[in-house]
C-alpha cells in the first residue's frame, strides 16, 4: 500500500513538473514573440514630419526614425479605405472587397463583391491571423472599412475595438458628419456610443482609448495594437490652445515652404540632388476665387489663405505628441524593446475640398458648417487645405491624395523594434499590403499552414523583414495600383501610369524614378518595350483581382474646387470649366456654342431690322 502512494505521489510529482516545464516554456515563448504597434496617420504627406525637414514639430516620430528604419520609396493607396484594407489583409484592395470608397461605385460596379466598400468574409484580415496564435488584438481610431455589423472591428478580430466606422467627422463631441450621406457612428466592441464626453478630441481620445486597452491586457501574451488616428484628415480641428501654435510659419506662402521642402529633403538624401521636382498645377484662370501670386496677395487674404495650413500642422504635432504618450507607456512597462513600432500614413496629403464628398451642395455646406475662416479650426466648422497647399506640403512630389500620381499615394513608414537596423534610409520598394505577410513573418504565423486561411487567399504583399534588418533585397513584385480607373505600375526604377482628366489624358505616361522621381518628364516613346511589358504586367493584375473598368468614365467635378457662394455668373463658369475638362461634359460645349450662335443670329437679324428701320426713315 506504501509503494503503491509512494509511485501516485511520484507520478503526481513529475506530471506536475512536466506542466510547470510546459507552462513556463509557452511563457517564454510567448514573451519571445514580438509585440506590435501600428499606428496610421490620416492623409498625412509625405514630407510633413520633421525627420524628413518639415519645419512642423514631430520628435517622437523623429526619435522612433533615429532608432529605427526609414523607408522612402514606401506606396500605399491614392485614398484612405483601399489602404486600410489592403494594410489588413495583405491583398490587393479589389480582393478584399474596397476596389473603391464607399459610395463612389461607378453604375456597372456595384454588384460586384469586389466594388462595395466594405470588406467580406472570404479574406482573413491580419487581426484574425494573429489572434488565431495567441496575440491580443486591439483597435482604437479609425474603421473605415465595413459599415455591416459583421465587418466590424469586434468581429474581424479585435478583441477590444473603439472605432469611428465612417472615413472621417468632426474631430470634437459634437459628432458632425464630413458629408450629408455619410452620418458618423462610434462603437465599442461592437456596442454604439451614443453620446461622447464634452472634452472629446478625436487623437487624444483615440490615444487615451489605447492605453487603456494596453493597461488591461493579459501581460503574458504578446499584442498587436492598431492604433488609427484620424488625423489630419478634414475637417481640420484641433483645440483653442493649439489653434495658434503655428502662427507665422507659413507666411512666407506656398512657394517658399515648397522650396524649402525640397532643399531638406535634399540634404538628408530623401530626394536626389540632381532630380527635377515636379510642377505645381495652377487653378485654371476660369475658376472663380483664382488668387493672384502669394506676394500680389494682401495681408488680409494672405492671412486668410494660411490658417488651413496652420491648422494641419498644429494636428501633425498634437499627434506626435500623443503617439509619445503610447511610447512612453510601453517604455514604462517594460514592453518597448520587444515592440516592433510601425508608423505610416495612408495616402498623401489631401488637397479634397469638402464639396467633393458624397452628396455634398454648396447649399447644404453653408447652411449646416461655419466657414467664416474667422472660426477656422474650431468646432463646427470644416476647414481644408486647398490643391495650392497641398503641393506645397508634397515638395517635390507630383500631385496629392486621390491621385496615382507619387504625391497621391507615397507615404512616410518608419519602423523600430528588436531586429530593425538603426538610423538607416532604406530606398527599396515598399507597399502597404507588405505589412501583413511581415508582422506574419515576424511572429511565426505561416499561412499555408493556418486553419484560418482554409480556403481564403494568401496574403500577396511581400515580406519586409530582411530589408528592415538591412539586407538589400530586390523587390520581386510591382506595385500596381488601380482606383477610379486611374492605374498605376511601379517595377524597379520604372513607373508607368495613366489617369484621366484633369490630372491626365487617358493615354500611358513612363518615368524613370531614379533620375525623375517627380514625374516631370514621359519617356514612354523612347521605351516602347518596357510600357509594354509592365501593360501586361497590370493587365494580369487586373484579371487576376477582378478590375472592372468604370462605365461610364468616372469624373471630377471641377468646380469642387471653388467652395465659396456662388450666383448664376459663377455657377455658368463652373459649368463651362467642368465642360472643358470632362470629356463626357463635352455636349455643354456645344450647346454653348450651338447657343452663342443662335443669339449672334438673332442680335444680327435685329440689327439689321433696326438698320433697315432707318434708312426707311431717312427716305
Amino acid at each position: 500500500m506504501h509503494a503503491l502512494i509512494s509511485v501516485t505521489f511520484a507520478f503526481l510529482f513529475v506530471w506536475l513538473a512536466g506542466f510547470a516545464t510546459a507552462v513556463t516554456a509557452q511563457q517564454s515563448e510567448s514573451q519571445l514573440r514580438p509585440n506590435f504597434l501600428l499606428v496610421v496617420a490620416d492623409d498625412l504627406g509625405w514630407a510633413d514630419i520633421g525627420a524628413f525637414g518639415s519645419a512642423i514639430r514631430t520628435p517622437n516620430i523623429d526619435k522612433i526614425a533615429a532608432d529605427g528604419t526609414i523607408m522612402s520609396q514606401f506606396y500605399a493607396g491614392p485614398t484612405c479605405a483601399p489602404s486600410r484594407a489592403m494594410l489588413l489583409t495583405g491583398l490587393s484592395s479589389h480582393e478584399a472587397g474596397v476596389g473603391t470608397q464607399n459610395l463612389q461605385q461607378a453604375p456597372n460596379q456595384k454588384d460586384s463583391i469586389v466594388y462595395q466598400g466594405q470588406l467580406h468574409d472570404g479574406v482573413v484580415t491580419l487581426a484574425e491571423g494573429l489572434q488565431s496564435i495567441g496575440y491580443q488584438t486591439m483597435i482604437s481610431g479609425k474603421w473605415h472599412i465595413g459599415r455591416d455589423t459583421d465587418q466590424q472591428p469586434h468581429r474581424r478580430g479585435f478583441q477590444r475595438s473603439f472605432v469611428l466606422r465612417e472615413g472621417g467627422a468632426s474631430h470634437f463631441a459634437d459628432q458632425l458628419a464630413l458629408n450629408p450621406a455619410e452620418l458618423p457612428r462610434y462603437f465599442e466592441d461592437g456596442v454604439p456610443v451614443d453620446t461622447l464626453p464634452a472634452d472629446f478630441y478625436s487623437t487624444t481620445f483615440y490615444t487615451q482609448k489605447m492605453i487603456d486597452f494596453l493597461d488591461a491586457r493579459d501581460r503574458s501574451r504578446p499584442f498587436f495594437s492598431y492604433l488609427a488616428y484620424t488625423a489630419p484628415h478634414d475637417p481640420l480641428q484641433v483645440p483653442d490652445d493649439w489653434l495658434h501654435r503655428y502662427r507665422g510659419v507659413f507666411d512666407n506662402g506656398p512657394e517658399s515652404v515648397r522650396a524649402r521642402r525640397i532643399a531638406a529633403l535634399q540634404a538628408r538624401g530623401l530626394f536626389p540632388a540632381e532630380a527635377r521636382a515636379s510642377t505645381l498645377v495652377p487653378p485654371p484662370p476660369i475658376l472663380p476665387g483664382t488668387k493672384p501670386p502669394w506676394t500680389e496677395r494682401s495681408e488680409a487674404m494672405r492671412r486668410v489663405d494660411v490658417r488651413g495650413v496652420e491648422i494641419y500642422a498644429a494636428m501633425v504635432e498634437l499627434l506626435d505628441q500623443n503617439l509619445g504618450r503610447v511610447i512612453a507607456y510601453l517604455e514604462a512597462e517594460g514592453e518597448l524593446d520587444n515592440t516592433f513600432v510601425v508608423f505610416l500614413s495612408d495616402n498623401g496629403v489631401s488637397a479634397i475640398t469638402p464639396l467633393f464628398y458624397p452628396q455634398t451642395s454648396r447649399e447644404w455646406l453653408h447652411q449646416e458648417r461655419d466657414m467664416d475662416p474667422a472660426n477656422a479650426g474650431r468646432p463646427g466648422t470644416h476647414t481644408y487645405i486647398d490643391g495650392e497647399w497641398a503641393s506645397a506640403l508634397n515638395g517635390p512630389l507630383r500631385l496629392f491624395k486621390g491621385t496615382t500620381a507619387d504625391g497621391g499615394t507615397r507615404v512616410p513608414f518608419i519602423v523600430a523594434g528588436p531586429t530593425v537596423a538603426q538610423g538607416v534610409i532604406n530606398k527599396q520598394l515598399g507597399h502597404v499590403a507588405d505589412i501583413t505577410p511581415t508582422f506574419y513573418a515576424l511572429a511565426g504565423l505561416q499561412p499555408q499552414m493556418s486553419a484560418v486561411y482554409r480556403d481564403k487567399p494568401y496574403p500577396r504583399g511581400s515580406t519586409l523583414e530582411a530589408s528592415w534588418q538591412g539586407l538589400k533585397v530586390r523587390r520581386q513584385q510591382a506595385i500596381i495600383t488601380e482606383l477610379f480607373g486611374d492605374w498605376s505600375v511601379r517595377d524597379g526604377d520604372w513607373k508607368l501610369s495613366r489617369m484621366a482628366p484633369p490630372f491626365g489624358d487617358n493615354t500611358w505616361q513612363l518615368f524613370n524614378m531614379t533620375v525623375d522621381p517627380g514625374e516631370t518628364l514621359n519617356v514612354a516613346a523612347e521605351n516602347p518595350l518596357v510600357v509594354e511589358q509592365m501593360q501586361r504586367a497590370y493587365v494580369s493584375f487586373a484579371k487576376e483581382v477582378g478590375v472592372i473598368e468604370p462605365k461610364p468614365p468616372l469624373t471630377r467635378d471641377v468646380g469642387a474646387l471653388y467652395v465659396g457662394k456662388c450666383n448664376w455668373s459663377c455657377e455658368a463658369r463652373l459649368l463651362l470649366l467642368n465642360a472643358l475638362v470632362n470629356p463626357s461634359d463635352r455636349w455643354i460645349l456645344v450647346v454653348a456654342v450651338l447657343l452663342l450662335g443662335l443669339l449672334t443670329v438673332l442680335l444680327g437679324r435685329r440689327l439689321l431690322r433696326r438698320h433697315q428701320l432707318v434708312d426707311t426713315t431717312m427716305h
